[in-house]
């Protein structure tokens, strides 16, 4: 594996205070830009050291959603459309670089800069265009190029030398920011959050002027970005998730991730904390296991509105500490829940573990949502909680025809309530990750997931890009460590349908293997191959857990609906007859004004035969001794815009979840049949 270097300067020739970030990497000439996160060995109190991710100079958080100080970015910003040099936006961060960014911008990153002439642009929001007309046969503004965002913002005057981080949750897809004149870091890639250090930058108690420079290159324009070819989803471009600004304290409680060893309820609970001051700081750090009431208060707006109730272990876990300036202490603790109630689908029981940090100087806390349970794979069988389960699937893009791919926490919730409606357990976020609050709602509401990074199709020549550059594998580290504790995630997928390839194997293997060093969280690896690329016997599938597959025969791949299904689950099986099985998608579009809809009804019911004779558990909730499949997931739940056909129509619904196609009332009591005879 090519090392890719991230070396932190203090360089006052070119913003004086302000961190630069210089990145190595031995691709072509006119792409230097590398990753931006990376491992560093950090402190185990009380001895050792462990692997903690570090991004743009501070390490990486969880991004939950914390009762920390915060101004809301969001709202009214002027913007710019403007043509980008997108070598120059691939060019390494350090001085040099910098300084060709903003000579090319023009003065547009600074304060004094006269915007009065650009136009409004409410944010968070898609820069595309939406269509009027919901569903609309045209799809949306096919923008990718670049965009220039500026804000006035007052910022408390009692955030008077405090460290402030500017926090992002999707922007898309090459995102520079300055401050107040003074660049403050970069992130590549359009679909995981990221935060920058803005500290030095801001002025509390004055105007403060933030400028946000945003390069989409066009996909099927370069070999190196990720995505690279034209996917089947919309290249939306801007800062479409989140932002604001928030608040940290000097000894800052970073990020508490969770592990369950097992089912009697121990807790393995790893909490990062980062000293941000001059001098070295003494606190004391309690975490307090609570229990919740998930009816109560779990779907609102709020993320962290979970009821909590009575404590869930007797006494508190307390640790005395001392960090040094500039250093990250690890805490680990075994935890023990008495009688503990397990997560899963149909009762999603959440806990809350609250993490107070208490110093002279400032207090700090942060609370998460975990939940008690297993996964895992014995033989053919996929095991949660040590019982068979079975994944009746439903993929989702998240996408809406007036938000494009823009999340709100009621689009999120009302997406997954009609998901469960349906009968399913399963949903693919696929190809990307989603908005993080997806996730959050799918713990409670007992909905399983995977999570995908979007590494769609690639060939040879893309993925020799990313040995060289690997902002993939930094898009699939940012995706575990965004989502590592949630109970809802089971699996995480490498990729989706690209072709059959040495470098395929090389890139699985690659990330498969940085997961389980570095930053294993007890979940299972899958990926999402093409039946007809690799075949049954692909080679690719033996480095996950769990190999998977896309089937459209009679569709794509010849044969027909059932005789093809069955033959390639059959041959696969061969393949690898002491792992289970996945399918990951299959279905049909219903074509415009529907002519395709009674096409749907029958690929659903001929493949539909075929995947449950060899599921793990038979329709009567028996274990099939035969069965190995232990997941199938209809592509998808609504339609949504593609740049290869403008609108898809492969959903069960149409796009606006309002009209539900023929099909959706099949595929609704085959599920729930299904799942009610395995519950009993």
């Amino acid at each position: 594996m090519i090392s890719l270097a991230l070396i932190l300067l203090i360089n006052s020739s070119c913003n004086s205070g302000i961190k630069q970030v210089t990145t190595t990497s031995p691709f072509e000439s006119e792409t230097t830009l590398g990753p931006t996160l990376t491992f560093r060995d950090e402190l185990i109190e009380g001895g050792g050291t462990i692997p903690v991710a570090w991004q743009s100079g501070l390490p990486v958080p969880s991004f939950d959603p914390q009762n920390r100080e915060r101004v809301d970015l969001g709202g009214a910003w002027k913007k710019q459309r403007v043509d980008l040099n997108t070598s120059l936006s691939l060019t390494a961060r350090n001085c040099t670089g910098i300084g060709l960014l903003e000579e090319e911008s023009e003065g547009r990153q600074l304060s004094d800069y006269n915007d009065s002439s650009w136009q409004n642009k409410m944010l968070p929001m898609v820069e595309n265009e939406m269509p009027e007309l919901a569903g609309d046969p045209e799809g949306p503004e096919m923008y990718e190029g670049g965009v220039w965002y500026r804000r006035h913002v007052n910022i408390p005057d009692t955030w008077v030398d405090q460290n402030i981080t500017l926090n992002f949750l999707g922007a898309n897809y090459i995102v520079d920011v300055w401050v107040n004149g003074q660049w403050v870091g970069y992130h590549e890639g359009g679909y995981t959050p990221f935060l920058l250090d803005v500290s030095k930058a801001i002025n509390p108690g004055q105007d403060n002027v933030i400028a946000i420079r945003v390069d989409n290159p066009p996909w099927g324009s370069r070999l190196d970005t990720v995505p690279a070819v034209i996917s089947d989803w919309w290249n939306y471009t801007g800062i479409i998730q989140d932002i604001y600004l928030e608040k940290i304290p000097d000894l800052w409680i970073v990020r508490a991730d969770f592990t369950v060893p097992d089912l009697s309820g121990q807790v393995k609970v790893k909490v990062v904390l980062f000293n941000t001051g001059n001098t070295s700081t003494r606190g004391k750090l309690t975490l307090q296991v609570r229990d919740t009431d998930s009816s109560l208060n779990s779907l609102t707006d709020d993320p962290r509105a979970l009821s909590i109730s009575t404590t869930a272990v007797s006494e508190p876990y307390v640790s005395q500490v001392k960090v040094k300036p500039n250093q990250v202490i690890v805490i680990e603790a075994d935890l023990q829940i008495s009688n503990p109630i397990l997560w899963e689908p149909g009762n999603p029981h959440l806990y809350v573990i609250e993490t107070n940090m208490e110093t002279r100087q400032e207090n700090d806390s942060a609370a998460y949502q975990f939940g008690i349970r297993t996964i895992q794979t014995q033989d053919t069988q996929l095991l949660l909680n040590n019982e068979p389960i079975f994944l009746a699937g439903i993929a989702r893009h998240e996408e809406w025809p007036d938000s494009g791919r823009t999340a709100s926490w009621e689009k999120m919730r009302d997406d997954l309530l009609l998901i469960r409606s349906l009968g399913a357990n399963y949903v693919r976020t696929a190809h990307y990750p989603n908005h993080i609050y997806t996730y959050i709602l799918a713990d409670r509401l007992g909905l399983t997931t995977s999570v995908e990074i979007p590494i769609w199709q690639y060939t040879d020549v893309e993925f020799a890009a990313q040995e060289k550059r690997q902002i993939a594998d930094q898009m699939w580290r940012e995706m575990i460590l965004s989502g590592s504790n949630r109970p809802s995630i089971l699996l995480w997928s490498t990729n989706n349908e690209s072709a059959y390839s040495s470098r395929r194997i090389d890139y699985i293997d690659r990330v498969v293997t940085d997961f389980k060093e570095n930053y294993f969280d007890g979940r299972l690896v899958t990926q999402s191959a093409a039946a007809d690329r690799g075949g049954p016997s692909d080679a690719s599938q033996a480095s996950v857990d769990i190999p998977g597959w896309t089937m459209y025969f009679g569709i794509f791949h010849g044969s027909t609906y059932y005789q093809g299904t069955s033959e390639f689950l059959h041959q696969a099986h061969l393949a690898y007859p002491n792992q289970p099985l996945l399918n990951t998608e299959y279905g049909i579009w219903s074509s415009g004004g529907g002519s395709d809809i009674a096409r749907q009804i029958e690929v659903f019911r001929e493949t539909y035969k075929a995947f449950t004779e060899v599921t793990q558990l038979d329709p009567q909730g028996n274990i099939n001794p035969d069965g190995y499949l232990v997941g199938i997931v209809w592509w998808t739940a609504f339609d949504w815009y593609s740049p290869h056909s403008k609108l898809q129509t492969m959903g069960l619904y149409t796009m606006d979840r309002m009209h539900a196609k023929p099909v959706a009332a099949e595929l609704k009591n085959a599920y729930q049949d299904l799942r009610a005879s395995q519950s009993r």
